[in-house]
């Protein structure tokens, strides 16, 4: 008899112990996460730049996108975005200074559900190659030593003599024996290419010209003098 009660009490348990369940919660996240980080051509961070995010519409213009976020970089040169839907994003800085250039950056990023994109971008890599190829408007032939300044349009007012835009130039150069200077500029900007003689300081010749990132532009002009 005991040994019957003992047998339906084990029954009793191992019935109570099937019908126990475990609640357990889970969470599906249906977002990602952003980090993206400026740094100059060393790779050092750099802080302080404004950084947009727009909601990407196919189009290269940000004034034809939405404005989601703005986010200054950090000490590290980097921002935090959070939680984001996934898609793909515009990222607009137009305030990194390497070498006293701005550089504009207009980069497309790709946000993935459940991950964090931690992106790194060289400010640099937005230009391109600018080859100015100057000669003599007589003679038709290569002008040697002959001044080349790259000032932003904004900053250009033009002067017979060029000591008072020097200032204002992000590149400078001179010709070679071929009549040509190379340049690797800031993409995505106007910019004002003057040419002058290195003696005098006159201003020869002016001309304006935009370059996109990767770009290589040969640029031709001429002069009288």
């Amino acid at each position: 008899m005991k040994l019957k009660l003992a047998y339906l009490m084990l029954l009793l348990v191992v019935f109570a112990s099937c019908k126990k369940t475990t609640e357990v919660d889970l969470s599906i996240s249906n977002s990602g996460k952003l980090t993206y980080k400026l740094t100059d051509a060393s790779g050092k961070g750099l802080p302080n730049v404004k950084v947009s995010l727009y909601d990407h519409l196919d189009s290269y213009y940000a004034s034809n996108s939405i404005l989601i976020d703005e986010r200054r970089t950090d000490g590290n040169g980097q921002v935090d975005f959070g939680d984001l839907n996934p898609k793909s994003y515009l990222i607009v800085a137009d305030s990194a200074k390497v070498n006293n250039v701005n550089y504009i950056v207009r980069d497309y990023t790709q946000v993935t559900t459940g991950m964090t994109k931690n992106k790194e971008i060289k400010v640099t890599d937005f230009s391109g190659t600018l080859i100015v190829k100057v000669t003599s408007y007589y003679t038709n032939q290569p002008a040697k030593n002959i001044g080349v300044l790259i000032i932003p349009v904004g900053k250009y007012e033009y002067e017979q003599n060029v000591s008072k835009v020097l200032a204002a130039a992000e590149f400078k150069g001179l010709t070679n024996d071929n009549g040509i200077a190379t340049f690797k500029i800031a993409s995505g900007k106007d910019y004002v290419v003057c040419v002058y003689n290195t003696t005098t300081f006159s201003n020869l010749n002016a001309g304006t010209m935009s370059i996109q990132k990767g770009m290589t532009m040969s640029y031709y002009t001429s002069f009288y003098q």
